[in-house]
């Protein structure tokens, strides 16, 4: 990688520092605790939603607690919109406590009333005996909107969503697997702080981090190309399908530049001409010479999306990497607005 290259990939940590923040090195992940108390503030926005939950304390004092929850979409898959915790409600919550000694939380999990036990992140498990034994808020179907879905579904143009609960289906990746770093890539990793994670942040992601995305996307035609929608980010990337009259731009963007074209029933995707640093949340870097090649292939039931990515990086990457999920057709799921930052 160039010193160009290198500059940029610093000063790329440095503008996604100013933005909101990730909750590696602030909440510590190995320490989760479980707090009770009053709503006392609401604020639902992307990517991460703010309560103000005010606790009595060992002492008899009253201390207000910040809280941080998962995305509104995730919320969302859950069953949970911005109603569901209202100023002056008594909540029952554990997640991360805070790594700064703060009253602060980055909650995964709720405790209801009636023993329900609510998920609020993408990554959370069950944490009190009866989520354990399977007592979980679960989102309910909406029969109208299921009925229009399944009306305008047309093969690979609709509406797919994330799920969380199969390994297979999310996340994409597996920092675990990306072992095969180049030299120069091993030393910019080694420079990453943790505190500018771009994840939970309204610096929009690049290819090919974005598509693994904890939020729903839709294929959608636009004249003879295809263009996929993300919630994420407002986000959408246009396919060129007649290759032969696409010709490579000079230019880089987040997004790249995207040829498709099918293959039996598999959408195969070519994106080069990327500009960005990362490939994932943990700093693995990536490079302008980088090349995906995407697979997108329905099942026979047509309620399951399975992708496959190919990635090519000779600058950071001594062997290509493939990554794999999938996404599930919910009929009444539909892409809203994410409008980072302001309230929803």
């Amino acid at each position: 990688m160039s010193r160009s290259a290198l500059s940029l990939y610093t000063l790329f940590f440095a503008q996604l520092a100013q933005g909101h923040h990730s909750s590696i090195g602030i909440y510590d992940e190995e320490n989760l605790i479980d707090i009770e108390g009053v709503v006392t503030s609401v604020r639902w926005r992307n990517p991460h939603p703010f309560y103000t939950v005010t606790v009595e304390d060992e002492n008899g004092e009253m201390i207000d607690w910040e809280i941080e929850t998962g995305s509104v979409s995730t919320l969302r898959l859950r069953g949970v919109d911005r109603d569901f915790i209202q100023v002056g409600d008594w909540v029952r919550l554990a997640g991360q406590s805070s790594l700064r000694d703060l009253p602060e939380m980055f909650a995964q999990n709720m405790l209801l009333d009636d023993g329900r036990e609510v998920l609020l992140r993408a990554v959370s498990t069950p944490y009190w005996p009866a989520g354990l034994e399977g007592n979980l808020y679960e989102r309910e179907t909406d029969e109208a909107l299921s009925t229009e879905g399944r009306r305008t579904a047309d093969g690979i143009f609709r509406v797919w969503s994330p799920i969380f609960h199969i390994p297979e289906a999310y996340p994409l990746y597996n920092s675990s697997v990306i072992s095969s770093l180049t030299e120069l890539a091993t030393a910019l990793k080694a420079q990453w702080d943790p505190r500018t994670s771009p994840y939970t942040g309204c610096q929009p992601k690049a290819m090919p981090q974005i598509m693994g995305s904890a939020y729903p996307i839709q294929f959608a035609a636009q004249g003879n190309n295809l263009i996929i929608q993300i919630e994420e980010f407002d986000l959408e990337r246009l396919i060129h399908m007649d290759t032969s009259r696409s010709s490579i731009p000079d230019t880089y963007s987040l997004l790249g530049f995207s040829r498709g074209r099918w293959e039996g029933e598999t959408l195969i995707v070519k994106t080069e001409r990327v500009e960005a640093a990362i490939l994932y949340g943990d700093g693995t870097p990536q490079g302008r010479e980088i090349q995906l090649v995407e697979r997108f292939t329905m099942n026979e039931a047509q309620d399951q999306l399975n992708y496959r990515v190919s990635i090519t990086d000779p600058e950071n990457f001594t062997e290509t990497l493939e990554f794999t999920r999938y996404w599930v057709w919910q009929p009444d799921i539909r892409l809203q607005a994410y409008n980072c930052g302001n309230q929803l």
